[in-house]
């Protein structure tokens, strides 16, 4: 026979889900794809825990000007490697997309990830909007009509 008082389960479940809502902060979950030491994809982790796969390119007008529509975040990296959202769009107009690329470099981005794929196919606006809900804790820039 053990001393020991017999395990709450309720209590330990409760703890349990404590430590799992802790693990869903927003972070970049993987590096996806590496080419010449330069990452091509990676996958952002949301608050929900939610994972989103993104394409990579460097912090410039023409990648984003030219896509579809997406998600796009401007993401700065420290001297570990670790990546941080500066900012993030849920739908950037064209006419906009220069002057943000500045704002965002000047900022320390230099590192843009841009999401255009759902499950089902290309993002609506609706899930571009989910998306960056849960990247961010804060209400995404209101996108301006074509």
């Amino acid at each position: 026979m053990s001393n020991k008082p017999p395990l709450n389960w309720g209590r330990e479940k409760d703890r349990m889900r404590g430590q799992r809502a802790a693990l869903a902060a927003i972070c970049e979950a993987q590096r996806l794809s590496w080419v010449g030491g330069v990452s091509l994809s990676s996958a952002w982790r949301g608050q929900t825990g939610a994972r989103y796969i993104f394409r990579t390119d460097r912090l410039e007008v023409e990648p984003l000007a030219y896509s579809e529509r997406c998600v796009a975040l401007a993401v700065a990296r420290d001297a570990a490697g670790a990546a941080r959202i500066l900012d993030i769009r849920a739908d950037i107009h064209p006419d906009e997309v220069a002057g943000w690329i500045d704002r965002m470099a000047d900022s320390g981005a230099t590192e843009l990830h841009r999401c255009t794929l759902g499950k089902t196919g290309p993002l609506t606006a609706r899930e571009r909007l989910a998306v960056a809900l849960d990247l961010t804790a804060e209400e995404p820039a209101p996108a301006r009509a074509a």
